[in-house]
C-alpha cells in the first residue's frame, strides 16, 4: 500500500499543525505481482546413467498479472548431462535460462529439465538453486520466495554379478557350463 500525508499550516489557524483537520493521509492499495518458485527433483536419488529431472514451478502469488516477461534461471551442476529442454527453455554450457510472456494472477508454469548423471556424480550430493526474476514482481530477485535449491545425492548403479554351474563338478576333458 502507498500512503500520503498532506498538512497545512499557516493562513492564520494557530492549531495547524497539531490538531487533526491540518492533516489528511491517503492510503491506496498497490496491486503487483508476486512470483513464487519452487524447485524439485524427479527422485530422492539420482543413479549414474539414469535420466532423471529437475522440475521448476513458477507460481503467480500477487494481485496482479505480470507486467513484462518473467526469467526462469538454473545452472546445472558439471557432473549432471542436461537433455533436450522444453519449449521456452535454452541452454548455454550448464546455464539453462527459460522465458514466461506473462503470468496471470494464481497461475502456475512448469519448466521440466532433464539431466543424467555422469560417473564424475557418483557419491556426491548435487545442489542446485533455480531463480526467478522480473515480470514486474519488485522482490525479485532478492526475496526468499524468488529462489528455490534442491539437494539431491548420486548413487553409483548397483550392480550384482552371480556366477553358477550347471554341475557341481568338472570331469577332465567332459564339458561345463
Amino acid at each position: 500500500t502507498l500512503s500520503n500525508t498532506a498538512s497545512v499550516m499557516g493562513g492564520g489557524d494557530p492549531t495547524c499543525p497539531t490538531t487533526g483537520n491540518c492533516t489528511s493521509t491517503v492510503t491506496t492499495p498497490v496491486s503487483a505481482p508476486q512470483l513464487t518458485i519452487v524447485k524439485s527433483a524427479s527422485a530422492g536419488n539420482f543413479v549414474v546413467g539414469v535420466p532423471a529431472s529437475y522440475t521448476l514451478q513458477v507460481t503467480n502469488t500477487g494481485t496482479a498479472a505480470t507486467t513484462a516477461p518473467a526469467t526462469v534461471s538454473d545452472n546445472i551442476p558439471g557432473t549432471l548431462t542436461i537433455g533436450t529442454l522444453p519449449a521456452g527453455c535454452s541452454a548455454a554450457g550448464q546455464s539453462v535460462t527459460c522465458t514466461i510472456a506473462n503470468l496471470a494472477v494464481g497461475a502456475v508454469v512448469s519448466f521440466v529439465i532433464p539431466v543424467t548423471p555422469t560417473a564424475a556424480a557418483s557419491g556426491t550430493t548435487e545442489v542446485n538453486t533455480g531463480t526467478v526474476t522480473g515480470g514486474g514482481d519488485p522482490s525479485c530477485p532478492g526475496g526468499a520466495n524468488c529462489t528455490s535449491t534442491v539437494n539431491t545425492p548420486v548413487n553409483a548403479p548397483a550392480v550384482t554379478l552371480v556366477k553358477t554351474a550347471s554341475t557341481p563338478g568338472c570331469v577332465v576333458g567332459g564339458s561345463a557350463s
